[in-house]
């Protein structure tokens, strides 16, 4: 070949590689590239320094992922403390920012280096388009992820503090107690709607539920209880010395709890533990409203309705509202109706119809529904719960709630007719819980006999038994 048949040849060869055929596939592999792994369009035509320093950051940010899936096979508990942790959440966020922006500058840089000028009009659109498109997403995944980091921030530090002391499980068990506040303009304190201690093995996560009914008299305080010098014999002062009613007859008793922010809370814990002989090792308030909120935005909750539940008071009868029978997904406003109701119905008939929304809830639990509405959870968590859970202990009692989705949950209420409310028997209600607790202790796993499918009742009307049952079962989720 001569020599200028040569020159001519590799001129023809240089257009080819740089028609806009070539360019447009190369826009597109570049940007495509550098969306799975940052850096490698830099390595490949730009700056080679850019791209491996881009390469090994996002390695490492991979790696760091890595590591954090495989610890969490042994320690998810640790995993978790750590993921919650508000240093770690802010670092990440921080993080996070420089990190989307980087990415973006690296995907106009691989615009850039794939000379796009030359390319004829309906490609040179359609790669902007897909770059367009691309940084979009970009952007508002992190911008998303950001706001829940911020949000999930906010709500630990609200919800859980530095500064709580730490409490050791005792005899292989926490005891939590969980208190459901009602309180009201009407209304002089606190006075807890619903109060129900979980105790949880440490180990396995079988969990008990113990209930008790706000009507309960004569409760019992220990003799290290401040209570005790003001009723040695009991709060046993009549009728209207109720459980309940304990906080706020001690709300204002700074002199029998001078170091309490709220001496009416110490002295219902103290009460509970007198009516259940378990040392609580925590409390938590949950909050109605943020309850309301959480069920909305888990996208509802499928209870099978027993009976016709009123969605009404003796004080607004007239709106003639009902959760009719059968198998249903409530949202938030109807489960809390299905939680408190009391017309045409009792104290103890809706203790049962809250255990099974709490069961419901658990095992109902949607991941694809948390990560969707991510943020909203993250933000009720701060409207639903109040307590003195130190942040310390968060990963520890996410990785219990977690392994207790696989285990039977039993539960003991100290309601009629196995217990005489008014002058009640506290040492055999104390005998029922151990007893409980040592068939939690022997129970075999949930998954190890299948839970019956719940059938929908289409009788409407007042199910007492039915609704009761969920009060003393030893597989909870099967009684419902």
């Amino acid at each position: 070949m001569s020599h200028r048949a040569s020159v001519l040849a590799r001129g023809y060869e240089d257009r080819h590689l740089d028609s806009p055929r070539v360019r447009f596939r190369r826009a597109l592999v570049l940007g495509l590239a550098t969306l799975v792994l940052p850096g490698s369009a830099q390595v490949a035509v730009g700056k080679k320094s850019v791209g491996y320093v881009a390469l090994l950051v996002w390695l490492s940010v991979l790696s760091g992922i890595g590591y954090l899936a495989y610890r969490s096979r042994d320690d998810r508990a640790g995993v978790i403390d750590v993921l919650t942790n508000p240093d770690t959440l802010l670092f990440l966020r921080v993080g996070l920012i420089v990190l989307a922006v980087g990415w973006m500058a690296l995907f106009v840089d691989a615009w850039r280096i794939a000379r796009p000028r030359g390319l004829t009009w309906p490609r040179a659109a359609l790669v902007a388009v897909v770059n367009v498109a691309i940084l979009g997403s970009v952007a508002g995944s992190a911008a998303y992820a950001s706001q829940l980091l911020d949000v999930s921030r906010t709500s630990i530090q609200q919800v859980f503090s530095e500064n709580f002391p730490t409490s050791v499980p005792l005899e292989g068990r926490y005891n939590i107690l969980l208190v459901g506040s009602d309180s009201g303009a009407e209304r002089t304190g606190i006075r807890p709607d619903s109060l129900t201690v979980a105790s949880i093995d440490t180990t396995t996560g079988r969990t008990v539920l113990i209930s008790m009914p706000r009507n309960l008299q004569n409760v019992p305080f220990r003799e290290d209880s401040p209570m005790r010098t003001v009723y040695p014999y009991g709060y046993n002062c009549g009728p209207e010395c109720l459980l309940n009613a304990v906080h706020t007859a001690a709300q204002d008793r700074a002199d029998l709890y001078p170091d309490s922010e709220d001496p009416g809370l110490d002295a219902t814990i103290d009460a509970v533990e007198g009516v259940t002989d378990l040392t609580i090792n925590y409390y938590m308030m949950v909050n109605l409203k943020g309850f309301r909120t959480l069920i909305n935005e888990l996208g509802g909750v499928e209870i099978d309705v027993k009976t016709r539940i009123a969605m009404f008071g003796k004080d607004d009868a007239y709106k003639q509202t009902y959760i009719e029978p059968g198998l249903q997904k409530l949202d938030g406003q109807r489960a809390l109706w299905y939680a408190r109701s009391r017309v045409q119905s009792d104290d103890y008939t809706r203790m049962g119809r809250q255990k099974c929304l709490m069961a419901a809830m658990l095992e109902q639990l949607d991941p694809t529904s948390a990560v969707t509405n991510a943020i909203g959870i993250a933000r009720s968590g701060s409207e639903l719960f109040s307590g003195n859970m130190p942040r310390a202990e968060l990963g520890k009692f996410a990785d219990l709630a977690l392994r207790s989705r696989n285990e039977k949950i039993i539960t003991v209420s100290i309601v009629p007719p196995e217990v005489d409310v008014t002058n009640p028997d506290f040492p055999a209600i104390h005998d029922a819980i151990q007893k409980a607790i040592t068939r939690s202790e022997k129970a075999t796993s949930a998954t190890s006999t299948p839970t019956p499918t719940p059938t929908a009742t289409t009788t409407p009307g007042f199910d007492e038994i039915t609704q009761r049952s969920a009060n003393n079962a030893d597989d909870l989720r099967s009684a419902c």
